[in-house]
């Protein structure tokens, strides 16, 4: 009794702790370069925010908060910390009773082992957040409330609400919403009757209408043609860009094949060559978990093991296929079977999407990521599956450590930059140069592009008729140097 006590406090513990960590990374963290622009437009005014909604995708809602909560970033930081640390003690709820409360730090560890990439533009970006991650969080509290609480009042309300956010966020995030609350009734639902699931229904297509035609570029676009095309698009950005978040999601698949080939000669070499095909992905997508802008010194590696080819579509249809059968396989309570199976489908739409939409975002992959994260932390405590928790408890230290400690250097290299900026306004220096930001762990947050350099006057208050410069320093700025003379 005492130690599932201890269990249970530690559990709550680490809530707690993913509250403060994102709270703090949040805070240390400036804007992104796609917030520049939002940011100029919430320091004008409620009035402003409406007027400059985006409609493209369908953003109302998104559009209206990416405005806000900009100007406002301190909202955002508590909200989305509140939310992260929401999903955190969710995953941790499914896992029940575990064998160690350090299996607790399993879903704060998946959370944190992402890509640069996906850290500055799903975790950090304002933008990307609002837009595309809250949405997506959002979408998983919503059918795990739904599978799990009794219906009142309270959570009718609440569902509602989630709904009508999630919809007007992003069209692809609310056709995928709509379709899995269509499946979930017609699966799950119907042969009880339950007119709340069913008004739901209704209420989200008169939504998703709604936000069809206030698209400004016209009804959702589907492109077939370039389908063939997108293959490695879909494969760079899916499984590349978070190879290791795969890795760890053929956890099951491995656990699976194991029981299924153990007796069999070949069973042994078929799991070999599965995970090489992976080792040799994380071995030649490495660049994309160092915060650094490391195209200075290394080119990008392009050959036979490049994931990007449009061959390696045969292994990672295989690696779906495998996973969903593993993850049915392992999963004996069917209430958490269904939950997991609705993220599992919609996840598969998202990627279909990624093939045939030509207005897909990248940002709409995050749900995939963190239905890969629950799933793993259920499994594992279904397959009484655990990790040395010496490993465990230095792996998430080291990752904590990394991570505040990088937000702090981006907090001091942006300080010193506005500080120089203002400097140079104020000895009226008409070519501003701007120290560029090594850490890339903020989503452009160095102004490379005629747009961007327009946002970043208006952010910084630089007169239109000056011109802007982005320099390396210390020893980026010697790298860049002998970089710019070999070539």
């Amino acid at each position: 009794m005492k130690e599932k006590i201890e269990k249970i406090d530690y559990k709550y513990k680490i809530t707690i702790f993913t509250f403060i960590l994102f709270l703090i990374i949040e805070v240390l963290s400036p804007i992104s370069g796609d917030d520049w622009k939002s940011y100029v437009i919430g320091k004008s005014g409620l009035v402003e925010c409406f007027k400059n909604i985006s409609f493209r995708d369908g953003r109302i809602i998104s559009g209206f908060l990416v405005n806000f909560l900009s100007y406002n970033k301190i909202l955002f930081d508590i909200s989305f910390a509140f939310l992260i640390s929401r999903f955190v003690k969710m995953c941790n709820d499914l896992q029940g009773d575990v064998k160690t409360k350090y299996c607790y730090l399993y879903p704060l560890i998946g959370i944190l082992v992402v890509s640069s990439f996906m850290f500055s533009y799903n975790y950090v970006s304002i933008t990307s957040t609002v837009t595309y991650t809250i949405p997506a969080l959002l979408f998983i509290f919503y059918f795990y409330d739904l599978n799990n609480s009794e219906t009142n009042v309270y959570k009718i309300i609440k569902r509602f609400l989630i709904s009508t956010y999630i919809i007007f966020s992003s069209i692809h995030m609310a056709i995928i919403f709509f379709i899995a609350n269509l499946v979930y009734f017609v699966l799950f639902s119907l042969k009880k009757k339950n007119i709340i699931n069913f008004s739901l229904i209704i209420y989200n297509f008169i939504l998703l209408l709604i936000s069809f035609f206030n698209l400004e570029n016209g009804l959702f676009v589907m492109d077939f043609n370039n389908s063939l095309g997108n293959i490695s698009y879909m494969i760079e950005n899916v499984f590349s860009k978070n190879i290791v978040l795969i890795i760890i999601g053929s956890i099951p698949i491995n656990l699976f094949l194991s029981e299924k080939l153990n007796n069999k000669t070949y069973g042994r070499v078929v799991i070999v060559l599965f995970d090489i095909i992976l080792a040799f992905s994380l071995s030649y997508n490495f660049f994309n978990y160092i915060p650094f802008n490391i195209n200075l010194v290394l080119k990008k590696y392009s050959g036979i093991f490049a994931t990007e080819n449009w061959y390696y579509v045969f292994y990672f249809l295989t690696y779906i296929i495998l996973y969903f059968i593993s993850v049915n396989y392992y999963l004996k309570n069917n209430k958490i079977k269904k939950y997991i199976n609705i993220l599992n489908i919609s996840s598969i739409l998202m990627l279909i999407f990624t093939l045939c939409s030509s207005t897909f975002d990248l940002g709409n992959i995050v749900l995939i990521m963190f239905s890969i994260i629950i799933t793993v932390c259920i499994i594992t405590k279904e397959t009484n599956m655990g990790v040395h928790v010496k490993i465990i408890r230095a792996l998430a230290f080291l990752l904590v450590l990394f991570y505040v400690s990088s937000f702090a250097v981006i907090k001091y290299i942006d300080v010193k930059r506005e500080e120089y900026i203002k400097e140079q306004l104020n000895d009226n220096v008409t070519n501003i140069e701007v120290k560029a930001n090594p850490v890339y762990l903020v989503w452009r947050h160095n102004p490379t592009d005629y747009f961007q350099h327009n946002d970043f006057k208006n952010y910084y208050e630089i007169p239109e008729k000056d011109t802007i410069e982005v320099k390396y320093f210390g020893v980026f700025e010697k790298i860049e140097r002998i970089v710019k003379d070999d070539k």
